[in-house]
């Protein structure tokens, strides 16, 4: 089987996991043309590569691309874009990226994301007021994507009238990442939206060094660890790190999780007899419908993973996805099994770059879905008719319940 084959084609869109496994089965490691890289999808090879940054960098993950496909006056044009993804949280390795992480500990503890357990529920509140007596719950529209952008803007201290700024600021900056051949005009398009968002939050960062609030870019502006602390652009760095991760991330998690769950109705209806087993019930989320399918890494050095040679500068994509439906450590891997444990994903990644918003992730999802569990006395998809969004992310643009209640 060759990947590159089905990569493109609607089907694998729909349902990529018949082809996850036949590559784990066959071709664990598969040179892919079409993405120009090696594609890696067994659990341990996967997680191998997460964890050993000595081997498999973070570093040129991301700008290699532009390299690859741009020649030296494109590049000059995409210098913002280049700097921003050349140093931060994601893209460097230890001991830098422990360093920033030591002093990001306690911003983003679970204590700290739990204070806004209160905004996330009455948020679902409200959305759900509008759509139980309709029936209907247009999924992404009314919930999947309001709901994480609304959350992160308050933990930026953001006003409510900035929220679609921040919105269009986040699609804007992703578009780059939805194709593994991205034109210099979606790349421009990128760099645009990121640099808004950049001159934006760098205004809040001024601010907070005299006035601090009660958010988390105060708590950033003012971390301090060791007599360290952090510089404005790791600020901005993660800042916009965490919108995208938050943002775009969550929303197709929770639209995937409530089509499955609407396709499960005897795993929905399990879920709501039993709200106890919602912290479970959020690890199969994530294992099982988990939107992140791609993680990247470049080969620091000559090496090999899973049988094959890699050479040094050789770049790897992880197929977290597949990983979290291999055989040898899921037993059934294709059941949507909310009791399931253990459940060692890798849906947050591993090693030190694990995900840094996951109990923010972990909240939100727990809120919303146990929300709408309790408000309804069932759901079901409104059409079978799913349109696919498959880049890094995986999830449908637009889901719509019909609701029982």
């Amino acid at each position: 089987m060759k990947l590159d084959d089905v990569i493109s084609t609607p089907a694998f869109a729909a349902d990529p996991f018949p082809a996850y496994r036949e590559l784990q089965e066959k071709y664990p490691v598969q040179w892919s043309d079409s993405w120009n890289c090696w594609v890696v999808t067994r659990y341990d090879d996967v997680r191998t590569c997460l964890q050993d940054a000595k081997r498999f960098s973070n570093v040129g993950r991301i700008t290699g691309l532009f390299h690859r496909l741009f020649d030296p006056a494109q590049l000059a044009q995409l210098k913002p874009l280049i700097d921003h993804y050349s140093h931060g949280l994601i893209n460097i390795d230890p001991p830098g990226h422990t360093r920033i992480r030591r002093l990001l500990h306690e911003v983003f503890r679970p204590s700290t994301i739990i204070r806004y357990r209160d905004f996330v529920q009455a948020f679902v509140n409200e959305a759900l007021v509008k759509s139980l007596p309709t029936g209907k719950l247009t999924v992404v529209r009314d919930l999947a994507h309001p709901l994480p952008v609304h959350v992160i803007a308050r933990l930026f201290g953001v006003p409510v009238a900035d929220v679609p700024l921040f919105t269009a600021w986040s699609a804007g900056i992703v578009a780059f990442m939805q194709s593994p051949t991205p034109t210099l005009e979606v790349c421009l398009h990128s760099q645009q939206a990121l640099l808004d968002l950049r001159a934006y939050l760098r205004r809040g960062i001024l601010e907070r060094q005299t006035t601090p609030l009660d958010d988390v870019l105060s708590l950033m502006v003012h971390a301090r660890s060791e007599g360290d602390a952090l510089t404005e652009d790791e600020i901005l760095g993660t800042a916009v790190t965490i919108l995208l991760g938050g943002h775009e991330t969550t929303t197709r998690l929770l639209t995937t999780t409530l089509l499955e769950l609407a396709r499960h109705p005897e795993q929905q209806e399990s879920l709501r007899r039993n709200p106890y087993l919602m912290e479970t019930a959020v690890e199969e989320f994530l294992r099982f419908a988990g939107p992140f399918h791609r993680d990247q890494r470049v080969a620091a050095i000559d090496t090999e993973i899973g049988g094959q040679h890699v050479h040094q500068g050789d770049f790897i994509l992880l197929l977290l996805a597949a990983a979290n439906r291999d055989p040898r450590h899921f037993p059934d891997p294709d059941k949507f099994d909310l009791a399931r444990t253990p459940n060692r994903h890798v849906a947050f990644g591993f090693g030190p770059h694990i995900c840094l918003g996951a109990p923010l992730a972990r909240l939100e999802m727990g809120i919303a879905v146990g929300s709408i569990l309790q408000a309804t006395k069932s759901f079901k998809v409104a059409s079978d008719q799913i349109d696919w969004e498959f880049g890094f992310l995986r999830g449908p643009r637009e889901l719509e319940l019909e609701l029982r209640n």
